[in-house]
């Protein structure tokens, strides 16, 4: 059964919005502390965490929309901590604009790790993620040439 929260919005209307524990991802009330599901102290568990973090967790969400703003966000802030998990969205998800979106975010943080498993997607099976990673390898390989041309000028 899900549970959902009406929330009172601009103009009086009212929208349901649900809840997920961040380890079983089952809804829970709003009122929850206490995963109803799987014991989680909810409250606790993300005192513990730091922004990055709850970012990370949130590439697991089950909504498809919640991994790919975590994602992107993951690729603004830069935090090479995502860089396994974010490549572990891409080798699980069937979900080509998550993927999409993970390939992303390890193009901006662009650590040796995220670089090298880019290059291993030249065959994925999906052509928007192929080509999003050709974009980002062949842009490194544009800025890394240009930065030595300079470097031979002066």
């Amino acid at each position: 059964m899900r549970l959902e929260a009406p929330i009172p919005v601009k103009g009086g209307l009212r929208a349901n919005v649900r809840f997920y524990c961040p380890r079983c991802w089952r809804d829970f009330a709003k009122n929850a502390t206490i995963c109803p599901h799987c014991g989680l102290d909810i409250r606790e568990f993300w005192k513990s965490r730091d922004y990055a973090g709850k970012l990370i967790i949130a590439l697991e969400h089950p909504e498809k929309e919640t991994p790919i703003r975590a994602a992107w966000l993951l690729g603004q802030l830069k935090d090479s901590r995502a860089v396994p998990s974010l490549i572990d969205l891409v080798e699980k998800t069937d979900d080509v604009y998550i993927a999409r979106a993970a390939v992303q975010a390890l193009g901006k943080i662009g650590t040796p790790e995220a670089r090298q498993f880019l290059v291993t997607l030249g065959k994925h099976h999906a052509k928007m993620v192929r080509d999003e990673v050709q974009q980002i390898l062949s842009g490194r390989t544009r800025a890394r040439l240009s930065s030595e041309q300079r470097k031979e000028q002066a």
